[in-house]
């Protein structure tokens, strides 16, 4: 038994696991419910997720799965060779990787910076005059926009990644 390859499995697998979830539940549960309760509801539940540190959780999530599996696939590769990242195993490992990977940098530069922004300006609602809060809202509404959209290219990209790991094995 190589016991640092359990562990990676288990970072990798166990934090993978955290960051779909989390991937999925934000633009296809909260987001809309949300929307549903309306700004006077969202605006204070999105600065207590911020405050809370969501956004850092679903980061560390996402390090911590990308570090481990990358270490995972260079073990399980023998450095990478192409002999096995040339096989059907190697080609949908690397394929769910490279899904995996651009969904990070879709929810680092899109939904990362929407939604905090949107839960900045969603926090100042209660002080802003009737003008402000108009054109806040405006805004918060874009920004929320955006992030879901990015959101739901992330969660599919994710549900693509794992499909892809969990089957390479078998292919």
């Amino acid at each position: 038994m190589d016991f640092f390859v359990v562990v990676l499995r288990l970072l990798h697998i166990v934090f993978g696991v955290l960051w779909v979830g989390f991937a999925c539940f934000v633009p296809f549960v909260l987001l809309p419910a949300l929307a549903e309760a309306g700004p006077g509801a969202a605006g204070p539940l999105m600065g207590a997720i911020q405050r809370r540190g969501l956004p850092k959780i679903m980061s560390a999530f996402a390090g911590i799965t990308i570090l481990a599996g990358i270490l995972l696939l260079w073990r399980v590769s023998g450095g990478f060779k192409p002999e096995f990242m040339g096989s059907h195993m190697g080609i949908a490992l690397s394929t769910g990787a490279l899904a995996a990977l651009i969904a990070f940098a879709i929810g680092m530069a899109v939904v990362k910076p929407a939604m905090t922004r949107a839960g900045t300006l969603s926090e100042g609602l209660a002080s802003a005059s009737d003008a402000e809060r108009a054109a806040i809202m405006t805004t918060v509404g874009a920004l929320r926009t955006r992030g879901a959209v990015g959101g739901k290219w992330v969660a599919w990209l994710l549900i693509f990644a794992a499909a892809a790991m969990a089957a390479a094995r078998y292919l």
